[in-house]
């Protein structure tokens, strides 16, 4: 008995990575959108509007500062992005391509005129 109890216990731990994987590779929620644009450093943008390929190293230093990171849309709209809680690796993929044109997935949410994105993809075009 103890013996299956072992096995059993060694099996789910050996199988816990996987199940990790898994649920990081999932798709995206279905109330998420598609949004495409260029991800800007906020602090840069709001302050004085720098955005585009030459302002791409500062976004860049800007972002990994910790300086808060948006997407200008190609429809017009600012958003400001998001760490989902249950998984932030996709915000942290979104600030790393900071001052790029990228696509972002994400659950859209607004509040007093702000547009967010709670990002659950994030990939450099």
């Amino acid at each position: 008995m103890r013996r299956k109890i072992g096995i059993a216990v060694v099996l789910s731990l050996a199988l816990l990575p996987l199940a990790a994987t898994s649920a990081r590779s999932a798709p995206a929620a279905p109330g998420d959108i598609t949004v495409s644009g260029e991800v800007l450093d906020l602090a840069c943008y709001v302050g004085h509007g720098a955005k585009g390929p030459d302002h791409q190293k500062c976004a860049q230093k800007c972002a990994e500062s910790g300086q808060p990171v948006g997407l200008m849309g190609t429809d017009g709209k600012l958003y400001l992005l998001f760490a989902d809680h249950a998984d932030g690796a996709p915000y942290g993929q979104a600030r790393a391509i900071a001052g790029s044109k990228a696509e972002i997935k994400g659950e859209l949410a607004a509040k007093d005129g702000i547009n967010g994105l709670t990002v659950h993809a994030a990939r450099k075009l």
